[in-house]
C-alpha cells in the first residue's frame, strides 16, 4: 500500500514514524491484531511517501454504517477490548512525550509533558482553561507506555466481527499512561465527534469504562484530552472543538 504524505510535510515527522512502527514491530506483542509496517520510503514529485504492508479488513467507521444489533455491540466491545491492549505495543526508554515527530516534546517527568503539550494546543485556541487542577487528579504511571491518542474507529481495521488492525501511528502517538487508551476509545464513540457512532454505542462504551474502574483521575484525562484535542480550534465550527469546550466547561 502506498502512504503519501502531505505536500510540505517535515521529513523528520516521515522519518520518525518509520522509526516509531520499526521499534513497534520488532518489539511488540499486539497479538492478533495487525499494525502498519513499512517495507520501503522514498521521496518523489515533491511528495514523501511509505510504501507499507496493506492491513486486512475494512475501517470501523465504514462497517458502523451498515451493521446493527447484538453483532453491533459485539464488534463496539471488541474495539474497547483492544484499546487496553495498545500499551504492549511498546516500552518507553524512560521519558515521557510524543514518539512520532521529528522534534518531540519529551519529558522525564509525565505531567509536565502533559502540561507542556496541553499548553500548546490551547495556545492555537486561545481557551483559557486551569490545567493545574486537571493535572493534579491524574495518577502517575509506573512507567511510559504506548498511548494512541486518535484510536478511533476510522483508524481500526474489523473482518468477520473483530478488530484486525490499528492504524495511524505518528504524531497523536505518546509515552505516557496506558490508562489514557480506554478513554480516548471511548471519547471517540461520541455522536458529536464520530456520527456514525450512535447514542446507544456510546452508552455502552460510557458503562464499559465505568466497569474498569471511574475516578477523579479518570475525569480529569478526559479533560486532558479536550486540552490537547483543542488544536483543533483553528476551525472553531468544528465538532471536535465544540465537544473540547462541552468537556472543559469553557
Amino acid at each position: 500500500m502506498l502512504r503519501v504524505n502531505r505536500k510540505g510535510s517535515v521529513k523528520s515527522d516521515v522519518a520518525a514514524r518509520i522509526e516509531l512502527l520499526n521499534r513497534m514491530n520488532s518489539g511488540s506483542q499486539h497479538g492478533r491484531f495487525e499494525i502498519p509496517s513499512v517495507v520501503d520510503f522514498g521521496f518523489k514529485f515533491g511528495f514523501d511517501f511509505t510504501i507499507e504492508k496493506r492491513l486486512s479488513g475494512i475501517p470501523l467507521s465504514d462497517e458502523l454504517k451498515q451493521v446493527s444489533g447484538s453483532k453491533r455491540a459485539a464488534l463496539i466491545d471488541d474495539y474497547l477490548k483492544v484499546s487496553t491492549q495498545l500499551s504492549r505495543l511498546f516500552i518507553g526508554d524512560g521519558a515521557y512525550g510524543e514518539l512520532g515527530l521529528g522534534e518531540p516534546i519529551r519529558n522525564p517527568r509525565f505531567k509536565e509533558f502533559l502540561r507542556q503539550r496541553a499548553q500548546q494546543s490551547l495556545d492555537v485556541c486561545q481557551l483559557d482553561v486551569d490545567l493545574e487542577n486537571i493535572l493534579d487528579a491524574i495518577d502517575n504511571p509506573s512507567q511510559p507506555e504506548l498511548v494512541h491518542l486518535d484510536y478511533c474507529p476510522s483508524n481500526v481495521m474489523n473482518s468477520e466481527g473483530k478488530i484486525t488492525g490499528v492504524l495511524d501511528f505518528g504524531g497523536t502517538t505518546i509515552a505516557g499512561s496506558s490508562a489514557f487508551n480506554p478513554i480516548v476509545a471511548t471519547a471517540f464513540l461520541d455522536p458529536t465527534i464520530t456520527p456514525v457512532a450512535t447514542g446507544n454505542d456510546h452508552h455502552q462504551a460510557l458503562d464499559w469504562l465505568d466497569g474498569l474502574g471511574q475516578s477523579e483521575s479518570t475525569l480529569a484525562m478526559k479533560k486532558w484530552l479536550a486540552a490537547y484535542w483543542s488544536f483543533c480550534g483553528r476551525d472553531k465550527d468544528l465538532p471536535l472543538f465544540k465537544w473540547c469546550r462541552r468537556t472543559l466547561n469553557v
